[in-house]
């Protein structure tokens, strides 16, 4: 039977960077966020771009889809945990039949960069306590630490990042699909906006600029929104690269 792997990702996490690695390897069918479209439409406040593209958009739907599609091939799908939450959390038979990969990233840089995307972004789409949920879910099913990237780590040793998780999925890895074209994949062209960066690259690099922590510590509302999710982070880090087939 044909794979599917899903990363579970939380806004900012490095995790379009990795969903290219995966575009790139020309092995498996991408989704990009999919169940996003079952959480936004045309109308929300969320900076989007071609929502109205011919996904499905209910759960169900989707999940049938990812189905279907892997009667033909492998299949990766990439979306945040809080676009289904609960809907997740009555599927154990979906999580149950595919690999399921976690990536993180310090939630300060990446609240930071959702805010700058999205200045009314809502508590919930910090994502890192959904993701903490499914994770813990993933574990309680299977009875095993899910394998969880740490996104600052895949900035700064890409190479050695990809080739532990293609270890750890079994899979061969291929050290070309770590450089590309710049270009917007068309899987992406439903929320274009927010991956300018990504699209003008030409491979997985770390950023020039350092973190100014003044720019959270100094907004009481980010600070919140930072108290809550950071010990999520903190308990999913301490996983990183300690996950087993």
């Amino acid at each position: 039977m044909n794979r599917m792997i899903a990363l579970w990702a939380h806004p900012r996490s490095r995790s379009t960077v990795l969903e290219r690695v995966f575009i790139e390897r020309g092995d498996f069918e991408v989704f990009h966020e999919p169940f996003a479209h079952m959480a936004f439409d045309e109308q929300s406040a969320i900076p989007h771009d071609d929502l109205d593209c011919g996904l499905p958009r209910s759960y169900e739907a989707i999940k049938a889809l990812l189905r279907d599609t892997r009667q033909a091939r492998n299949v990766f799908h990439k979306d945040m945990c809080y676009h289904c939450l609960d809907e997740l959390k009555a599927d154990p038979e979906f999580l149950l039949e595919q690999q399921n990969v976690f990536i993180i990233r310090e939630p300060g840089r990446a609240i930071l960069s959702h805010h700058a995307m999205f200045a009314q972004m809502p508590l919930a789409a910090i994502g890192h306590k959904a993701l903490y949920e499914i994770f813990c879910e993933v574990t309680r099913l299977t009875g095993k630490i899910p394998y969880v990237v740490n996104g600052d780590d895949l900035a700064r040793q890409p190479e050695q990042t990809l080739h532990r998780l293609c270890d750890h999925l079994q899979l061969d890895f291929l050290p070309e699909a770590l450089s590309w074209e710049a270009g917007c994949p068309a899987q992406w062209m439903a929320w274009r906006s927010w991956h300018k960066e990504a699209e003008s690259s030409t491979r997985i690099v770390a950023p020039e600029t350092g973190f100014d922590e003044r720019q959270l510590t100094e907004s009481p509302h980010l600070m919140a929104y930072y108290q809550v999710h950071r010990p999520f982070y903190e308990r999913m880090n301490h996983f990183v690269q300690q996950g087993h087939p």
